[in-house]
């Protein structure tokens, strides 16, 4: 049977032109939905819309931490599709280095496109949602954000704001018809993590420290967002839902 939960309905994907974030945009719309795929790499964005279809995509390039980018996203997205019921905050960077070594610029590249984009796009479609009645935002979080490791500091604290403002918006947003929840992955096999899973020592960590034996895949993480974006959560609220394969669960020695 085909899945058609979310026909009629338009989802925003942020960091959309590669990774977990066109994993969820595919997602979506084999799901029923209209997609705006939004991504500084426009020509990224212009590759998975056009292998949804272009009648049911738009492909927006845009800065998460520019304020004016983010309100003509949401613009061109309702004037293309007339609504925007789903928002996935997915857009992200890291920089890896050891905590005395982080440069003033990557510390504040980083809280700037992790938490302040989330922010940023989470304004920009709000009106839109209460304006519907209705709306659903999955902010994409990380294990990181609740585990720290090491030599990710910046990477650690944003992912951190972004499990406080998923709980803000939701206690605040809920009450108006707006659900927000987050989704926190663990080790999932992306071009931004291509590293891990080039480096026997690294692979032989994750298959000790994660009890499922696996790293993630980016459509096990789509599935999940596709979850909460969908009305089976209409009772989960606030959530961080981690897709980890145990990660978090505990450490051995």
């Amino acid at each position: 049977m085909a899945d058609e939960r979310f026909t009629g309905k338009t989802a925003v994907v942020t960091g959309g032109g590669a990774g977990i974030g066109q994993s969820i945009a595919e997602a979506f719309a084999e799901a029923g939905a209209s997609v705006v795929i939004v991504d500084r790499d426009l020509a990224a964005a212009e590759q998975v819309a056009a292998a949804i279809g272009v009648d049911r995509s738009l492909a927006v390039a845009a800065d998460v931490t520019d304020p004016q980018a983010t309100r003509a996203m949401a613009a061109s997205a309702r004037e293309r599709f007339g609504r925007i019921d789903l928002l996935v905050n997915n857009a992200g960077v890291r920089f890896i280095a050891p905590f005395a070594e982080v440069t003033f610029e990557s510390w504040q590249t980083t809280i700037d496109v992790n938490l302040t984009g989330t922010f940023l796009c989470s304004q920009a479609v709000v009106p839109a949602m209460l304006e519907q009645g209705r709306g659903k935002i999955i902010n994409i979080a990380s294990t990181t954000g609740e585990l720290a490791l090491t030599k990710r500091a910046a990477y650690a604290a944003s992912k951190a704001g972004v499990v406080g403002l998923t709980k803000a918006m939701a206690y605040e947003l809920s009450s108006q018809g707006v659900w927000v929840n987050a989704v926190a992955p663990g080790p999932t096999e992306t071009p931004l993590n291509a590293p891990y899973f080039e480096d026997e020592e690294m692979v032989g960590i994750l298959r000790k420290e994660i009890p499922l034996g696996r790293w993630g895949q980016p459509g096990e993480i789509a599935s999940a967002v596709l979850f909460l974006a969908s009305d089976d959560s209409d009772y989960v609220c606030g959530a961080v839902l981690a897709v980890d394969g145990g990660w978090l669960t505990g450490k051995g020695y």
